[in-house]
């Protein structure tokens, strides 16, 4: 809107620099006279225009030499005024000063107001938005939390900026879609499911079904780790029952230990520690999980399953996705509390089905840069001579020096999760003309491979792919951890949030019973605020908006390459930048516009007063030139500085 003012005012003086400039220059001075800028000091100008360029293209047709530029520019400057003078029209520009080789242009300020306040109201909820990149497609890949897991509070910084740069890039024309890729592969996946398929009709949820499922991943894990470290879980179960209260891991591990290495008795320390922090939380899910897997090798038979599933074995199909859906169910209640949707999920295991995984791979294996696995290493692409015969910079200012190797495959010809980040980024690719893909800075490293490995099969895929990072997100208090079923959750940080907003505003209204639905206002002596009675419903509404829009705010308003220390009471704090405290200022202020609709009328007859005139009879003049010297008022910073410029703010973030 800023530029469109500009350029407003740029017309208005074409035809004026046509009668002077032109008339001595020629008209292609006219054409190519520099648009007008926001001025740095709005006390100083409005706007500004920056002559020293331009004075030093021009050549006096009279003299054949270059105009004095203290000069030229405050005659000519003159020149312009004595135009608007004459002019019967009301014009944006109210005056022109020339200034140290500068056009400093002072607005017609009821002009722009006027044209502001009617371009912004009609506008409505649009204003900020434009078509200006139509026919555009962006894809935006966020999320993405691996489906064994509830979302945690850094997947959650993950949904919002994804979310975020979607609602940001549809409001300037783009046909925006945002993709979840559900890793339904790999390691952990295979050991979640088989404690899921073994025991999931054998004990009751206890948990929201994500975070129940996060527990079966915990537990088989610590089991696996357990029988890698050369233990017999039964034989775990019984020493640790059978020990005192409170007796110390390291003791146990020792007992069961006799003569064992020292390394190995701390690996075994640490496994039986978790386990009894397991165990504690969840004894009967623990229980049946090591009874129904005490006998099989957990490593070995969730390999087997993986194996299965990447083959379409039908029966194991079934088993995962009913995991994996059960788990994303939970995952979408989560981002049901801040209203994020995804146009895609796509699976990870479906590349391998339908065959992408495999044309990639000849297409790799096809390089001169592949190099075939053998019994101890992997199948890799090597990214260092690729990058060299490229001419890619090195160093400093490019790829460091040495680069690692891109490995595709394992030594038993699986494939690794390098090539099928490839193989979707070439999907995604298909179905737009940008991808942006939402991932912390902990995968700095793996973005970049791929983004080479994308380079070399597929260039113009490559030039499309941007990996828009971010730093973590740290706590006052807590640690997380997947082996021990421990996360600080999207949804208890939500819990933890709601209340303490809940409490502050208990403070401020009176909530009546449930079976009431009214809601009033009562006075309150002069200087303190009116209590207001609302419903439980109502009440429950409000915080719960309240509680998003402060995690929203406190994930969003630092740089995405700024770590967020996360503080509960500061995230909620009504008095400091925050969430509550924008939206508690903007409800004070629709509370003047109701209480001036309550006085105007029969409710307080005794008070009565004049309805706001329509907008054409409003006196914009009032907010006219300013008369006290070198001050501003502040509702022309305020038009200035927040108002005019928050299209091209919009524009300029997407």
């Amino acid at each position: 809107m800023a530029e469109i003012l500009q350029n407003l005012v740029a017309n208005e003086l074409k035809p004026l620099l046509a009668e002077t400039l032109g008339a001595k220059f020629g008209q292609q001075t006219v054409d190519s006279f520099p648009l007008p800028q926001r001025s740095r000091n709005l006390s100083h100008a409005d706007l500004a225009i920056p002559l020293h360029r331009f004075c030093a293209s021009l050549v006096d047709p009279e003299t054949n030499k270059k105009p004095n530029l203290k000069e030229f520019v405050p005659q000519l400057a003159q020149q312009l005024n004595e135009r608007l003078a004459a002019s019967e029209s009301v014009h944006f520009i109210h005056a022109l000063e020339g200034v140290n080789g500068y056009f400093n242009i002072k607005l017609n300020k009821p002009r722009v107001f006027e044209w502001s306040v009617k371009h912004i109201l009609e506008q409505g909820l649009q204003f900020g938005h434009t078509s200006k990149h139509a026919g555009q497609r962006v894809v935006i890949e966020h999320t993405s939390s691996n489906p064994n897991a509830p979302l945690h509070i850094g997947n959650l910084r993950n949904v919002l900026i994804g979310a975020f740069l979607a609602n940001v890039m549809k409001a300037v024309g783009y046909d925006v879609k945002q993709y979840f890729f559900v890793n339904d592969l790999g390691a952990q996946i295979g050991l979640t499911v088989l404690a899921y398929s073994h025991c999931y009709d054998k004990v009751q949820p206890t948990l929201k079904i994500d975070q129940w499922i996060g527990m079966y991943y915990a537990i088989a894990n610590t089991l696996s780790e357990l029988q890698l470290a050369g233990l017999d879980l039964l034989t775990v179960e019984r020493a640790v029952d059978e020990a005192p209260q409170g007796i110390e891991p390291a003791t146990l591990a020792s007992q069961l230990s006799p003569g064992e290495p020292e390394e190995l008795v701390k690996k075994r320390t640490e496994s039986i520690d978790i386990y009894i922090n397991l165990l504690g939380r969840f004894p009967e899910l623990m229980r049946t999980v090591l009874h129904e897997l005490a006998h099989v090798n957990i490593k070995e038979e969730a390999g087997k399953l993986n194996l299965k599933y990447e083959n379409a074995d039908l029966p194991t199909v079934k088993i995962y996705r009913k995991m994996v859906m059960d788990c994303l169910s939970g995952v979408q209640q989560t981002l049901d509390t801040y209203g994020v949707l995804h146009d895609r999920f796509d699976f990870e295991s479906e590349l391998g089905w339908e065959g992408s995984n495999q044309r990639v791979l000849e297409a790799f294996t096809s390089s001169p840069y592949f190099h075939p696995r053998t019994e101890t290493t992997g199948g890799y692409i090597d990214l260092d001579q690729f990058i060299r015969d490229s001419n890619l910079p090195q160093g400093r200012k490019g790829y460091q020096k040495d680069y690692p190797r891109l490995f595709i495959l394992r030594p038993d010809g699986s494939t690794l999760y390098y090539l099928r980040d490839i193989v979707y980024s070439m999907k995604k690719a298909q179905n737009a003309d940008l991808v942006f893909n939402v991932i912390c800075t902990e995968q700095n490293l793996a973005q970049e491979k791929i983004q080479l490995g994308l380079r070399l099969l597929d260039p113009e895929a490559g030039k499309k792919q941007y990996h828009l990072n971010y730093e973590l997100v740290r706590l006052t208090s807590g640690k997380m951890s997947g082996r021990r079923g421990i996360y600080v959750l999207a949804d208890d940080i939500y819990n933890d949030l709601k209340a303490v907003v809940r409490s502050k505003m208990q403070a401020k209204w009176s909530v009546s019973p449930e079976d009431q639905t009214t809601t009033t206002t009562t006075e309150q002596p002069e200087g303190e605020e009116a209590q207001l009675t609302v419903s439980q419903e109502f009440f429950d509404q409000v915080t719960h908006e309240v509680s998003t829009a402060a995690m929203k705010y406190a994930l969003l308003n630092v740089n995405v390459m700024g770590v967020i220390n996360f503080d509960l009471n500061k995230v909620a704090d009504f008095d400091d930048a925050s969430a509550p405290f924008l939206l508690y200022n903007y409800a004070r202020l629709c509370s003047v516009f109701e209480k001036f609709e309550s006085r105007h009328g029969a409710s307080a007859p005794q008070e009565e007063q004049a309805p706001l005139c329509a907008l054409e009879d409003v006196d914009f003049a009032q907010l006219g030139q300013d008369q006290s010297g070198d001050a501003v008022s502040s509702e022309w910073e305020l038009l200035m500085d927040f108002l005019l410029p928050f299209p091209d703010l919009v524009e300029s973030i997407a």
